[in-house]
């Protein structure tokens, strides 16, 4: 006698589940205050907020946070949004330490989804609202000179980020 079994799930990624890659961010970003001074607890707390809200709805694409000076990055994490696929969920940290950011500022980039800039006027406002703060449009900055390295990735229900660091050689 032969017994089959068949069974199917699904799994949403729920705001619970945004919030608790946020927090693995956060804690990257609490990493890069110990180490270079910045960027200060409230700007950690809204920087976490934003990226739940927005990777909840599939509306942030990529996000830059890192010292730059001039033009250029020197230093950063970036946070690029996979939604479905993801099954690792790595320990937040592994900072790099040991950058000159003397002369250099504390900035973000973020990069919206298509699905965001479908969105019409007045949807993407009310969105806008309920964040902590305002984003400016801009370039990005550029990279010279530095190593850029897949390193973590941190997931709940299939989606979250995979995070890569640019660091000086």
């Amino acid at each position: 006698m032969t017994t089959s079994y068949t069974t199917s799930a699904t799994s949403t990624f729920s705001l619970s589940n945004a919030r608790y890659v946020s927090s693995k961010v956060a804690t990257d970003l609490r990493q890069l205050q110990r180490y270079y001074g910045r960027p200060s607890d409230k700007d950690i707390a809204d920087y976490a907020e934003e990226i739940a809200v927005l990777a909840y709805h599939g509306y942030v694409k990529n996000v830059i946070y890192g010292f730059k000076r001039g033009d250029n990055w020197i230093l950063t994490l970036e946070y690029t949004a996979v939604n479905g696929t993801l099954t690792a969920d790595d320990r937040a940290g592994g900072v790099y330490r040991y950058a000159d950011i003397s002369g250099a500022s504390f900035h973000s980039f973020m990069n919206r989804t298509s699905a965001w800039w479908a969105l019409n006027d007045a949807s993407r406002a009310e969105v806008n609202k309920s964040l902590p703060f305002a984003r400016t449009p801009g370039t990005a900055p550029g990279y010279t000179g530095g190593q850029h390295t897949s390193d973590r990735t941190y997931s709940a229900q299939g989606g979250g980020f995979t995070r890569s660091s640019y660091r000086p050689l």
